[in-house]
């Protein structure tokens, strides 16, 4: 599980740079219709960020679970 995580983590890293890029890209967009088009590969890659951190609490708790279901034992 720890190696998921640590893959999931640095997945999350790089999409969250293209975000940063994206985001950046739409505050010096010159043309209105670049901004739109900017805005909504964000969006999309907004998406993809908040995916990807839902994965990392998933795997997260599910280590919870099994810590606490092997210290039962």
């Amino acid at each position: 599980m720890n190696q998921l995580l640590i893959k999931l983590s640095q997945w999350f890293s790089d999409e969250h740079e293209i975000l940063d890029q994206l985001a950046h890209d739409v505050a010096t967009s010159d043309a209105i219709e670049d901004m739109v088009t900017a805005k909504q590969a964000y969006n999309l890659q907004e998406t993809k960020v908040d995916a990807i951190q839902e994965a990392i609490r998933f795997v997260e708790l599910e280590c919870e679970v099994v810590e606490v279901n092997e210290d039962k034992k």
